[in-house]
């Protein structure tokens, strides 16, 4: 039965993270033909800040409720998120605007939900001493779901139309939620949070992680992988543009050479032995994440722009892997949202 529940939680976080990739894309282009550029910063504004601001409630859900219906719950708000893209064209156009905020809101705090309640599911799944390799290789299945998702949404949008392809990828988000029927079984690791409001349980995990140095260097640790990356992003396209001269042609290939070197080194650190080695390495490999970026940043060849990128990838996806499963390995779970 645990064979079967931790294939069933694979198959769905791939999944979810394909309705992530969903949301990188849909929104954007939707929102860019609703009121251009300043839109479309609008949107995306909205949805970090949503982000920041919605965790801590996010958190307080996850530790509060059982893990597995807080996570068919955000992936429930996702869905709703999606359904309200899809109306932004049908609807009087005074009301794209709000309804792209909410959407953005909706997408925000479902991925919170998510995030937390199956970092508590996969504690409850996998043994302590077996996290690492675990999430090794769900990293690169949820990566293979995020770059199909980002795939296509593009062609659906192309081929169908962007509210045809926000219906379809709202009722995928739904008809994954049977994905979820093997887990009911799962402990969930919460415990009572009494007398506990979202700010007061708040300070208690800031209490929890001052006194636990571990789980502290873990969240701040994942904290910069994902920072390291989406500097880069947005960094990236004028690079290319003064740096390189290079075009889109050329920015496309640098994000797929990427994506595709830190899949192939994701596959091969989920061999459980060479995930014990990454646990004891992850400051080291985002450390090199980052010296190869700053190498690259001086760069003007395009083909060693290109090699670089690879091995930044590389270096980022394993850092980003490693980093969130030490924090699952160290973190209390009753304390992980």
């Amino acid at each position: 039965m645990r064979a079967t529940q931790r294939l069933c939680f694979i198959g769905f976080s791939s999944a979810s993270f394909f309705i992530v990739g969903v949301g990188i894309v849909l929104p954007a282009w939707i929102a860019f033909h609703a009121g251009g550029s300043s839109l479309v910063g609008l949107v995306l504004l909205t949805s970090s800040v949503a982000g920041v601001v919605l965790a801590p409630l996010g958190g307080y859900v996850v530790d509060r409720h059982s893990r597995l219906t807080v996570t068919a719950a955000g992936q429930v708000i996702q869905a709703s998120g999606l359904f309200m893209l899809a109306l932004v064209e049908i609807l009087p156009e005074g009301l794209s605007r709000p309804l792209l905020v909410l959407s953005a809101v909706l997408g925000a705090f479902g991925y919170a939900l998510l995030a937390g309640a199956m970092s508590g599911l996969l504690q409850s799944l996998v043994p302590g001493t077996e996290r690492m390799a675990f999430n090794m290789r769900l990293s690169f299945f949820n990566q293979a779901g995020l770059a199909m998702g980002t795939g296509v949404a593009g062609y659906a949008i192309d081929q169908l139309g962007s509210t045809t392809a926000a219906v379809l990828s709202a009722c995928i988000a739904l008809a994954i939620l049977p994905l979820l029927g093997p887990l009911t079984r799962t402990p969930s690791g919460r415990r009572s949070m009494k007398g506990l409001n979202p700010l007061s349980a708040s300070r208690e995990a800031f209490r929890y992680l001052l006194n636990e140095p571990q789980s502290l260097s873990a969240a701040i640790t994942v904290g910069l992988a994902f920072a390291v990356i989406q500097i880069t992003n947005l960094l990236l396209p004028g690079f290319v543009i003064h740096a390189l001269g290079g075009g889109s042609d050329l920015f496309g290939m640098l994000e797929m050479t990427a994506a595709i070197a830190g899949m192939a080194a994701l596959a091969v650190a989920g061999i459980p032995a060479l995930a014990r080695k990454m646990a004891r390495a992850t400051a080291t490999v985002l450390a090199g994440a980052a010296a190869s970026l700053i190498v690259l940043s001086f760069v003007t060849n395009p083909l060693v722009a290109i090699v670089l990128y690879a091995l930044a990838g590389i270096l980022w996806n394993l850092s980003r892997a490693a980093a969130n499963g030490h924090l699952l390995t160290v973190v209390d779970s009753a304390l992980i949202g």
